[in-house]
């Protein structure tokens, strides 16, 4: 719709130009002077002439490729602005022979690379469709010869304008690109026949993969070649040819990249019988017989290293695209001792058994020492949370409910406890803290237990209430309680050791300044302390009996 638009607008403001030419001049002679030398007229004739040489375009696609698919547009989207830059590159290398003619010989060789680019996709669609209706094959094959004969006929004004001339110019610069349309558009068609070649073979052709992997070599070579002679060429009468830069390098890296892939299939296939043996009748009953690469029946298969199984021919076909198994992606390629290989292979797994059953046992026996520890330790939270009770500070450890060791603290203490790295030496050295005290003030070690400031959330202690509430308590978890409470009857009476000598340090220095007050007060404190602490003592007792 835009097409015709601009076709119509372009039109009539060319047969509007005209008229004016004719009726201002009145004579055929001063009107085409007129034309050939106003630059608005110009500029409309120019524009006409584009115009035109779409409208052909348009007509030719129309007639050999019909509508164009998605995939078809895109593409054209793409390259056109890759091949738009390039040529205005060219241009600037070629400046001295610019001219009307240049300009409408690199339009004309813009459209036509433009129906290679949708010749290339046409083809590889229809390879990639199941059933191809007859029409599409004529439609492709007389394209095909067609962009052949367009090739050819430019190619050959091209070489006979250097022939004449010989010197460089631009023609040198036409003749290099038809050529490489050329044997672009020989390699698609050649491309085509092997798959009318298999088709007709009912896709049982083997070789079809391999010649078509030569073909694309050849390709490669071919361009590889004309784009270094080109180049030299250029460099050597005009200057760096910028254009040829990304179109060389992108050559030579696939070159390269083919290069590598076919010696590395050579080496695969060189041998292919020595490297994968035959699959056995069990390994094919054992396994699904059906080839992931082809969906058939297997009767006879190679096994491949990682042991999955494929056709021969199809085994061939896939090494020629990639190096890995397509169902694990393994490398295929096997080891070049495969004996010594899979005896430290199985070395390997014997000795990775052994150490997995001693890691076994050894892990059984840390579970049952820290199983033994698993009530020491809960002893040891119950009196640090009962010490912090009775102090009212903010060491607040979770119920009697909620004290599950985690396997860290149980495998830690454990470890400590068998490997004697916990010794009674470190035990004295540890500090107990107080909030409040001066930080280079330490005190005798309690027993049994650690006062650490709980992180977690926690809930108070309530001890004696479960035992009341509950008649089913196992006696294992009595015999814990009675043990804890022989604990915190020894604990608290350290806490009254230190809280004493606390009091009587304070008292001293009290002495030593001279205030009596606080002596007193001190000793208030003291008595305070030791009635309520022997008062605990006396109902903790009174639950014990």
């Amino acid at each position: 719709m835009k097409l015709k638009t601009y076709a119509g607008l372009s039109i009539i403001a060319t047969l509007a130009i005209i008229y004016h030419a004719f009726n201002s001049r009145g004579q055929f002679y001063p009107a085409m002077v007129y034309l050939s030398t106003s630059k608005i007229s110009l500029v409309l004739l120019l524009n006409m002439g584009l115009v035109f040489m779409c409208i052909l375009w348009q007509l030719t696609k129309k007639v050999f490729l019909g509508s164009l698919r998605e995939a078809e547009v895109e593409r054209l989207n793409e390259q056109s602005w890759r091949e738009v830059m390039e040529i205005l590159f060219a241009i600037t290398i070629f400046r001295q022979d610019f001219s009307v003619t240049f300009l409408a010989m690199v339009t004309a060789l813009l459209l036509i690379k433009a129906l290679h680019w949708l010749a290339q996709k046409r083809v590889e669609y229809i390879e990639t469709t199941p059933s191809v209706p007859m029409l599409s094959h004529v439609r492709i094959v007389s394209f095909m010869g067609f962009l052949l004969l367009l090739d050819s006929l430019f190619l050959y004004s091209s070489m006979k304008h250097l022939i004449e001339t010989w010197q460089a110019s631009v023609s040198l610069f036409f003749c290099f690109e038809y050529m490489i349309l050329a044997t672009t558009t020989v390699s698609i068609f050649v491309k085509y026949l092997f798959y009318v070649s298999d088709m007709l073979m009912e896709g049982q052709w083997e070789k079809k993969p391999v010649f078509t992997f030569y073909l694309e070599l050849v390709r490669d070579l071919l361009h590889l070649s004309m784009y270094m002679c080109f180049f030299l060429v250029i460099f050597v009468n005009y200057g760096i040819p910028l254009h040829l830069i990304r179109e060389l390098y992108e050559t030579f890296r696939n070159f390269k990249v083919r290069v590598a892939d076919y010696i590395r299939y050579r080496k695969i296939t060189s041998n292919m019988n020595d490297r994968f043996p035959d699959a056995t009748l069990e390994e094919l009953n054992a396994s699904d017989a059906t080839c992931i690469i082809c969906r058939e029946e297997m009767t006879t298969a190679k096994k491949l290293v990682c042991g999955h199984l494929f056709h021969v021919h199809c085994l061939r076909s896939w090494l020629e695209r990639q190096h890995t198994c397509p169902t694990c992606r393994a490398l295929v390629v096997p080891p070049e001792n495969g004996t010594t290989s899979a005896a430290g292979q199985q070395g390997s797994q014997s000795d990775a058994h052994q150490q997995g059953t001693t890691g076994t046992g050894s892990g059984s026996t840390a579970q049952t020492e820290a199983t033994d520890s698993l009530s020491r330790h809960q002893a040891r939270l119950q009196a640090a949370a009962a010490a912090a009770s009775i102090y009212e500070k903010s060491y607040v450890y979770p119920s009697m409910n909620s004290f599950v060791c985690s396997p860290f603290a149980v495998t830690e203490s454990s470890d400590k406890d068998r490997n004697g790295e916990q010794t009674s030496s470190e035990e004295a050295q540890r500090q107990f803290l107080i909030a409040g005290r001066p930080p280079n003030l330490s005190f005798p070690p309690m027993q049994n237990f650690h006062f650490l400031p709980s992180q977690a959330h926690a809930s108070p202690v309530n001890y004696g209430e479960g035992f009341e509430n509950d008649p089913n308590i196992p006696n294992s978890q009595l015999e814990a309680y009675r043990k804890l409470l022989q604990c915190q009857i020894q604990n608290l009476q350290i806490l009254q050791n230190q809280l004493e000598m606390l009091q009587r340090i304070k008292a001293d220095r009290s002495v030593d300044e001279g205030t009596p007050s606080s002596d007193s007060r001190g000793k208030s404190v003291i008595s305070s302390s030791s009635g309520s602490g022997h008062g605990y003592r006396e109902d903790i007792r009174d639950g014990k009996a």
